[in-house]
């Protein structure tokens, strides 16, 4: 008989991966979850909702878990921001916990929304081309020579964005205003720290951010020929500068070197994660 139970199948990609990830400290640690909930002093039905995937855990319970199981707390506190950030998105949207009677139903009446929503715009618009364009007809739209098309203009960057493509090259991430809509591309570990890639769309631009390390330790990402390089300080946290992706956020790669001489490097995920805002206390 499995030791855990199925995760139900709404859940989130980052949801059921945060807890895979949780699931497997407990495992490697030995650890039974009566065990768990007494070594963390948090009650053992939060650790069952917790490693259920139906509450997302608060952010001691996670550092208590992780020194019970004897591991490092900066990858489990990672995931636990990428997780929080989709728990918020099911708040808002109303959904109730996952699993919850009624929840697979939301998701299956959403897509089907979604679906007749998309196809009654394809409709209107094959609709509107008969009618804007009919052979013969006297009342057909003009056509304007291309020689007369209005040159194609530069989309201004988001409220709160300061530069976009080769113009963040070098630049911060977070003054930059890139931070705050990025998502993680890739990850991955030298030893026991944990290395990101984070990509903005709005900025064209991706940088690497080393967590948990020892002072000393450098990461570095690299794409289309440019590469940026950051060292950790005191606080045990790197990020690079950008350097530009356009168009096509998985060809950004990252790489670290801790103070100890372990080396690793990010690996794609199947599904970029969007990160919690600057600030917002995921």
């Amino acid at each position: 008989m499995p030791r855990w139970r199925a995760l139900p199948e709404e859940l989130e990609p980052e949801i059921r991966e945060f807890v895979r990830q949780l699931r497997g400290v407990v495992d490697r640690g030995g650890l039974s979850v009566s065990d768990v909930a007494e070594r963390t002093g948090t009650p053992r039905a939060d650790w069952v909702r917790y490693l259920d995937g139906r509450q997302p855990p608060p952010r001691a319970a996670l550092a208590a878990i992780a020194r019970a199981a004897g591991v490092p707390a900066a990858h489990l506190a990672a995931m636990g921001e990428d997780a929080a950030a989709a728990w918020r998105r099911r708040a808002e949207r109303g959904d109730g916990p996952p699993g919850a009677p009624g929840d697979g139903a939301r998701a299956g009446r959403r897509r089907r929304a979604a679906l007749a929503a998309g196809a009654g715009g394809a409709l209107l618009l094959v609709a509107a081309a008969a009618l804007l364009v009919r052979p013969g007809s006297s009342d057909a739209a003009p056509r304007t020579p291309a020689s007369a098309q209005p040159a194609e203009r530069s989309p201004l960057p988001p409220p709160g964005v300061r530069c976009t493509a080769d113009g963040c090259m070098g630049h911060d991430p977070e003054t930059s205003g890139c931070a705050a809509k990025a998502v993680t591309t890739a990850r991955g570990t030298a030893g026991d720290v944990l290395i990101e890639v984070r990509y903005s769309a709005d900025c064209e631009a991706a940088w690497a951010r080393m967590v948990g390390a020892d002072p000393g330790s450098q990461v570095s990402v690299s794409a289309h020929g440019h590469s940026a390089r950051a060292t950790a300080g005191r606080s045990g946290a790197a990020t690079t500068p950008m350097v530009t992706v356009p168009g096509a956020p998985g060809t950004a790669t990252a790489c670290g070197t801790t103070a100890r001489g372990a080396q690793g490097c990010a690996q794609p995920l199947a599904t970029p994660v969007p990160v919690a805002p600057p600030g917002s206390g995921a």
